[in-house]
């Protein structure tokens, strides 16, 4: 498998499945590098926040941990 050359960032994720952000942060805390979420550093300075970062593999499984969520909670109704 070829490494990645492209990432998207939580916002993008946050857009694309029509989720808060918070909810992208949420399922990215569980999720490591080989499931294709990663922690983009943009400064030099300590403070700087990280962002976090999805490549193609990362996005198809924050899509299934989503549909996952949406199942339990309509199973709740």
């Amino acid at each position: 498998m070829a490494a990645p050359s492209i990432v998207f960032t939580a916002v993008y994720a946050a857009q694309r499945f029509r989720v808060d952000l918070d909810v992208i942060e949420e399922l990215a805390e569980d999720m490591t590098p080989e499931l294709g979420c990663l922690c983009v550093i943009s400064s030099t300075d300590e403070n700087a926040p990280a962002v976090t970062a999805f490549t193609h593999r990362g996005l198809e499984y924050l899509e299934d941990l989503l549909d996952d969520r949406r199942s339990e909670f309509m199973q709740d109704i």
